[in-house]
């Protein structure tokens, strides 16, 4: 069994590097492709969004083909999506969610905690490699450490070129693990497929959440008091009031239960795993732009001046699931969890408040330490939220639970990168209007503000960057804050209902 989900936790590596293997990448990708700024935030707001639109149907679809041919078909589709650089996150979701479920139905209960504290280690250790990867295929200046390679060979577009190989070593890999472990899909689900499934609570929450991404994405293009940016923003909120209405009377299997909305514990780690996940895939890809706009680094040094971010988050895991799963032995409840959920989000809070205070002239040691801080509070809470959460539910609603986690979690990383492209945006517009000396392209190669001339003009336009990425850290900063005061006050001590075991 430790071979199986091994090698399963290799494969939700691969897809959930994906997601953040472009936050170094992105400044290159967006000159290549004349992108403005407006336009910067699209490449990972595309695979979050078709990640998370396919998240609801993947558990119900591996009821009727099975959780293996499902898990082999994702691979398959997240390869074709890496080839032609468009939608792999419909594969990628379908990896993370299966991978989930298997573990689940093949692990003990006994044993779950663990295993799923291994995932989420696996989820954050993705942080760590997915900058490396994208800055070493993305800048020209790499090529002295390639041996001057040739640039029409390596380029961002490895970033996914190099999920083809990947994906054909782990479906190999899987396909000699799990051969034998039997999960049959039970019958006739088929038939009851279409008549139970909540088709309209599916489209009415991806379809409200589509309509404010693209609201808050365009929104400085074509003005915040824009009737169609204000129609779409609204829009997306009425739908999604009329979709929770509509899942509180629904006869159908609703994506939300309608228990887990009664559960003040529930709704409690819903909100704050969506602010988690905002706030933290906004760190991810705004660090690394400010990296290389402020700083002038090329891709490589900011995924290596990320380290202190995203190793942060993923060395503070390690001791976090320790710690939990030591606490949990004695106390028979979700207490470790909850402290640890306190813990993370004060830390955090604390380390995005800090970077506020980064500027294009400021030391290295700040720019290591904040961001250390604030990627220790974010790894912190990679996993105990979901053990709380899942410890709130009777074992026959866990599954459709689950799927609802992480339904949200996803939703969170979308959402929290449009607001954070459409804040960044927004203030870098006005800057530049209101200052007649500067005239730039729309589309702007970050990378080259660092050789702007005359020096005046540089240094005005890199404090114009610098200050703008300043407003994502101000607007994920109170959300966390938040976060931190909704946690403390509504997450209540859940039982374990495991009974009490030498090898637990």
């Amino acid at each position: 069994m430790v071979d199986t989900i091994s090698r399963a936790a290799l494969t939700l590596f691969l897809a959930t590097t994906d997601a953040t293997i472009v936050s170094t990448s992105l400044p290159t990708i967006a000159a290549d492709l004349d992108a403005s700024e407006s336009q910067y935030t699209w490449v990972g707001v595309a695979y979050l969004l078709t990640q998370t639109a396919f998240q609801p149907l993947y558990g119900r679809i591996s009821d009727i083909v099975g959780r293996m041919n499902l898990l082999y078909s994702s691979i398959a589709i997240f390869a074709l999506g890496s080839l032609l650089s468009f939608f792999p996150g419909i594969g990628g979701g379908g990896i993370v969610s299966c991978v989930w479920v298997i573990t689940a139905e093949i692990v003990e209960m006994r044993q779950r905690a663990k295993w799923s504290q291994a995932l989420s280690i696996t989820w954050s250790c993705s942080a760590v490699a997915g900058p490396l990867l994208g800055g070493l295929f993305s800048g020209k200046d790499n090529l002295q450490l390639m041996e001057r390679i040739q640039t029409s060979f390596l380029n961002w577009r490895w970033c996914f070129y190099l999920n083809l190989p990947l994906c054909l070593i782990g479906f190999l890999i899987l396909f000699g693990t799990l051969r034998d472990v039997r999960l049959d899909p039970p019958a006739h689900v088929s038939y009851s497929f279409c008549r139970r499934f909540d088709f309209g609570g599916l489209f009415s929450f991806m379809g409200g959440t589509c309509c404010i991404v693209v609201g808050f994405s365009f929104a400085s293009t074509i003005g915040w008091g824009s009737p169609l940016t204000i129609v779409l923003i609204i829009l997306g909120l009425v739908i999604l009031g009329c979709g929770s209405i509509y899942e509180a009377h629904t006869t159908r299997d609703s994506l939300f239960p309608p228990t887990m909305f009664k559960n003040v514990t529930a709704v409690t780690i819903l909100v704050i795993v969506f602010l988690h996940n905002a706030a933290f895939n906004a760190g991810t890809f705004y660090l690394a732009l400010f990296y290389q706009a402020a700083n002038g680094y090329t891709p490589l040094e900011a995924g290596v001046q990320m380290l202190p971010y995203s190793l942060g988050s993923s060395l503070a895991s390690m001791p976090t699931a320790w710690f939990i799963s030591w606490w949990q032995k004695r106390r028979r409840d979700t207490s470790g969890q909850n402290m640890v959920i306190s813990i993370g989000f004060l830390i955090s809070t604390l380390g995005f408040a800090l970077l506020n205070l980064l500027n294009e002239d400021s030391q290295m040691v700040p720019q290591d330490v904040f961001p250390l801080i604030a990627g220790i509070g974010m790894g912190i809470l990679f996993h105990a939220p979901y053990q709380v959460f899942g410890r709130a539910f009777k074992s026959s609603e866990l599954a459709t639970c689950t799927s609802a986690f992480f339904l949200v979690r996803f939703t969170g990383a979308t959402v929290g990168l449009a607001v954070a492209g459409a804040v960044f945006d927004a203030r870098m517009t006005s800057q530049i209007i209101s200052n007649q000396d500067i005239k730039l392209d729309p589309s702007i190669d970050f990378s080259t503000l660092k050789y702007l001339q005359p020096l005046s003009l540089r240094t005005e336009v890199l404090h114009i960057v610098s200050t703008s990425i300043q407003t994502v850290w101000i607007v994920c900063t109170p959300l966390l804050g938040v976060a931190l005061l909704v946690s403390g006050m509504s997450i209540q001590k859940v039982l374990d209902r495991i009974s009490p075991t030498p090898f637990q």
